[in-house]
């Protein structure tokens, strides 16, 4: 009987996999035996190195056949997927609501919610005939709690966790579980906002991509079968809702 948390035999996609959540999620992935690719516009990264995958492909996940083209070449060098996880997203930093433009809209929105139900779309055929699957998707407490200059970054991480819900109704019939998650994992933790906000949290301390995210992700993918349509909170206990 293979381990409950192994994930031998599957094929995983991460996209925004050489930033720094990307990078933990790939490790722990690859750790629980899955073949791993990351998907990213970054791919001067080590494979099978830092970035824990055995394929990095240069995608930008706003280009829909660059989306059809990366996961083709996934399925036609790994296998059929059957782990997504959404985690490409463009960030609108320190942007008022009242400054928030249009353009700014349309890059968060095109990179999160839009991006994410592409991936998703391109995935599912592949989740069905293999039996089942899971999508991970990025939602942020920047939109649950409401983060002072993200207006339109928490528009899309709201988005997402909105399509999470649905795409976790419509294809529990298919056995492919979709969920949300919302880290506290900042790829600078030195920063004084982060030490602040760290010593705010009960566990007193930042997430590790890895070990934290990672293996929530890889929990989901095998022995987290009866979960969907949830959002779960890797923040230490800081509070997602207010």
């Amino acid at each position: 009987m293979p381990e409950p948390w192994s994930m031998e035999g599957q094929v995983a996609i991460v996209t925004g996999g050489a930033g720094t959540v990307g990078r933990g999620v790939c490790r722990a992935l690859t750790a629980a035996g899955a073949a791993t690719a990351s998907l990213d516009l970054d791919v001067d990264v080590d494979v099978d190195g830092a970035a824990g995958a055995a394929l990095a492909v240069r995608c930008d996940v706003t280009d829909a056949a660059a989306c059809v083209a990366a996961v083709d070449r996934v399925v036609a060098e790994l296998g059929p997927v059957t782990t997504l996880v959404n985690l490409a997203q463009f960030v609108v930093v320190d942007t008022p609501a009242l400054q928030v433009t249009a353009e700014d809209m349309h890059r968060s929105l095109a990179s999160g919610p839009t991006a994410t139900l592409r991936m998703m779309q391109l995935c599912h055929p592949h989740m069905a005939a293999a039996g089942g699957g899971t999508i991970v998707n990025a939602g942020s407490n920047s939109g649950t709690t409401g983060t002072s200059g993200r207006a339109a970054y928490a528009a899309a991480k709201e988005a997402i966790r909105g399509i999470t819900k649905v795409a976790a109704a419509e294809w529990g019939v298919d056995n492919i579980r979709v969920n949300a998650i919302c880290p506290f994992t900042p790829p600078d933790p030195d920063q004084d906002w982060v030490r602040a906000k760290a010593a705010a949290t009960p566990l007193r301390r930042a997430g590790d991509p890895e070990a934290d995210v990672g293996s929530l992700v890889v929990y989901l993918a095998t022995a987290g079968t009866f979960i969907t349509g949830r959002t779960l909170f890797v923040d230490g206990g800081f509070g997602g809702w207010h």
